[in-house]
């Protein structure tokens, strides 16, 4: 009679514990649906115009310069890569997905310099697009009178780590990307991404610094750091939960816990017969 009751007395025991244990695990494991919504409101805001903080881009060392030069001539077009043959060349690039702007744009050296065919060295270190154009010009109306310059950024270039569905270093063919559009270049962010804790690492004339990003808050489109710069890092860390194990869904947490419960009982009930 006294193993009867213990072995009826033991599994109620450990019901108990499993309700107790699934009920405490099951809330606490769950990412908040609060925690993946981008571009919350404040309490009491209402629909508002957000301004911009954008400041200008000034050229980096290891940035790419997409510059054409184009003329009514002819043998001009041919110099400098405008004709049919620099037209095969970004065909070839775009199919192939390399990084088209690096076998036909030009490099800002160590020197802080792009070295144009049959016009030599530019300086364009920290200077904006528009001021770098002004130089090129420069150099290019002491060959010719006549001519169209075009001179843009070959394509910003970012590396995406941590928790994105699509890691890695990635290219957006604009002259400016927001955060945003960055990250949905990069997947978007997993489930157990932290994205009030966004890392932005960017490179300065005196060193590198690291800035936090808060894409939950909609106060975000107003920051200095709402676009995007070459050569940026964007890392996502983690969420607590994801080193739980459990799950990140409901569904995902019930799941598991009900497998591994289901095959804890079952060896439960096997030593209380063995022990009848």
């Amino acid at each position: 009679l006294n193993l009867r009751f213990k072995a009826i007395l033991l599994p109620m025991s450990v019901k108990t514990v499993v309700y107790a244990l699934l009920l405490g695990v099951f809330t606490s494991s769950c990412v908040p649906t609060k925690e993946m919504i981008y571009l919350q409101p404040g309490e009491g805001e209402t629909t508002e115009v957000f301004s911009y903080q954008r400041e200008e881009y000034k050229l980096q060392v290891n940035d790419i310069l997409d510059v054409q030069i184009r003329s009514m001539n002819q043998e001009v077009n041919q110099m400098f890569g405008s004709g049919n043959m620099m037209n095969q060349q970004m065909q070839a690039g775009v199919q192939s997905g390399g990084d088209l702007y690096y076998m036909t744009g030009y490099t800002v050296d160590e020197k802080g310099e792009v070295e144009l065919p049959y016009l030599g060295s530019v300086k364009v270190q920290g200077l904006s697009l528009e001021e770098a154009k002004a130089a090129i010009n420069t150099q290019v109306s002491t060959l010719f009178k006549s001519f169209y310059l075009q001179v843009k950024l070959g394509g910003i270039r970012y590396s995406a780590l941590g928790e994105f569905r699509s890691p890695g270093k990635k290219v957006i063919l604009q002259n400016q990307a927001t955060i945003f559009e960055a990250i949905a270049a990069s997947g978007d962010l997993t489930q157990v991404a932290k994205r009030d804790e966004i890392k932005l690492i960017r490179q300065y004339p005196d060193g590198t610094r690291i800035h936090t990003l808060n894409l939950l808050d909609q106060s975000i489109i107003s920051s200095p750091y709402y676009f995007i710069q070459p050569n940026d890092v964007v890392y996502a860390e983690p969420l607590p939960q994801k080193a739980w194990g459990i799950g990140v869904t409901g569904a995902q947490t019930f799941t598991t816990i009900i497998s591994t419960l289901s095959t804890s009982l079952a060896l439960t009930l096997s030593i209380i017969s063995l022990t009848r």
